[in-house]
């Protein structure tokens, strides 16, 4: 028998390595993850081990943790991967139903998977374009409490019909059970803020995506929006998720929506030193998402961080463009209007500055992101850049400028201090050595419209 087990996992192929493992073990894994064996021999784009030291149930349950964690960390910036369930018709339109873990996803998607197509339990992957990417791993049933969870495979634990070849998502669903909800199930819209502030929680590497908001919003837009629905039974959700099935999945090519609004830096990268000047941080994405409200996701420790900002918050961002508190403050003024003689604008905005800068949404220094219009191959030692936008010249990069484009590609958006540093420790030399080289590119780069700063 073959010592290794291919599954298809959110469109990456796993090798489970079972070289190590019994026959019974290894059986036991081959006939769990059975809907999602690899139909044919290829290279696997990761490979997991499962546990030796644990009991069958125990390491069959890790075991579909190891793999997920595998496969999504491949497919991260590829998809938009969301923690959900998926169902699918005969015609390969997809309905997603998110919720948070412990709420009755599952037993949802069991109850439906009976009329429906099962799609995952898991994480359901979306492109840009609305195409769906299955993962059919075993469920994670509770059989005995106290125990690890049972691994049993889909067919077994569902008999819905098969699934079909091509998927393409019909509409998104924010789940939310409540014991106190009426006999039937309830749909209601949910405004872009809302949508976003309930799904974007739920994604797995969202900062690694480019434009993951907009990208986001643009999918919303094109299946007519994001619902809630609020239940108390599972079999109150089959009226529902049949008339939401019928939604057609987008057929046009979808774009990202456009960047928010923001002004034009007013310095250059290597004018940064001025402590009174105010940039924006180094957010992965802005998305206006209606009634003057902003939408910044950014990098943390933890993956990623989403604020939706209100009030003169999002017109502060937007005007902190190498700005100082004043110039900020006159700007206000003239988008919003004097306000009353009692009201202090510096003071009000100095306030909102310091809480921005506490979220790390303002800095006193630039922040370099690569544009939308940037398009780019190449590894370390040569990268090809053009900008699509204007078709000009593309831009050819080696050595030094390789290593930096690659530094920058790999954060999208980067403070620049950060930038120098990830250089220092690249080149092994002090960055008082390389600092205006550095710079100088930058701004050759932003010339060419393929980085900015944020």
């Amino acid at each position: 028998m073959s010592g290794r087990i291919l599954v298809s996992a959110v469109g990456a192929v796993v090798e489970i390595d079972v070289s190590e493992l019994e026959s019974a073990a290894s059986e036991a894994i081959r006939d769990a993850w059975r809907d999602a064996l690899l139909g044919y021999d290829r290279d696997p784009d990761a490979v997991v081990r499962p546990r030796t030291d644990l009991d069958d149930a125990a390491m069959l349950s890790k075991l579909s943790t190891t793999v997920t964690l595998a496969a999504l960390e491949h497919r991260q910036g590829e998809l938009w991967m969301l923690h959900a369930a998926g169902l699918a018709d005969e015609r390969g339109h997809v309905v997603v139903l998110s919720a948070r873990s412990g709420t009755g996803k599952t037993t949802a998607s069991r109850h439906l998977a009976r009329r429906f197509a099962y799609v995952s339990d898991e994480t359901v992957g979306i492109d840009s374009q609305g195409g769906v990417v299955a993962y059919r791993k075993p469920l994670s049933l509770i059989v005995n409490a106290g125990y690890a969870k049972d691994q049993v495979p889909v067919s077994a634990a569902v008999a819905g019909p098969e699934l079909p070849h091509a998927l393409r998502l019909s509409k998104v669903v924010v789940l939310d059970r409540r014991d106190d909800a009426g006999p039937h199930a309830r749909v209601e819209p949910l405004s872009l803020a809302d949508a976003v502030m309930a799904l974007a929680p739920q994604s797995s590497y969202l900062t690694a995506m480019r434009s993951p908001l907009r990208t986001i919003a643009s999918l919303l837009d094109a299946t007519g929006g994001a619902v809630r629905v609020t239940y108390r039974e599972a079999e109150s959700l089959d009226g529902v998720i049949d008339a939401l099935m019928d939604a057609e999945p987008p057929n046009d090519p979808l774009v990202a929506r456009p960047e928010a609004r923001v002004d034009a830096a007013t310095v250059s990268g290597a004018e940064d030193q001025d402590p009174d000047r105010w940039f924006r941080g180094p957010a992965s994405d802005a998305l206006d998402v209606g009634e003057g409200r902003l939408a910044l996701l950014r990098r943390s420790q933890d993956g990623g961080k989403l604020e939706l900002l209100d009030g003169i918050a999002p017109a502060i961002w937007r005007g902190a463009a190498g700005r100082t508190m004043e110039d900020i403050s006159t700007g206000l003024i003239a988008e919003f209007g004097s306000p009353a003689d009692t009201v202090d604008v510096e003071a009000l905005v100095g306030t909102r500055i310091e809480e921005l800068a506490e979220l790390e949404l303002l800095a006193a220094e630039p922040s370099w992101r690569i544009t939308d219009a940037a398009a780019w191959v190449g590894d370390q030692e040569r990268v090809t850049v053009m900008n699509v936008a204007t078709g000009s010249q593309p831009l050819a990069l080696d050595g030094s400028a390789a290593i930096i484009w690659t530094v920058l590609a790999d954060g999208l958006a980067l403070r620049q201090s950060a930038l120098l540093e990830h250089c220092v420790a690249a080149f092994d030399i002090a960055v008082d050595s390389i600092r205006a080289d550095v710079l100088a590119l930058l701004d050759q780069l932003r010339e060419a419209g393929v980085v900015t700063i944020r």
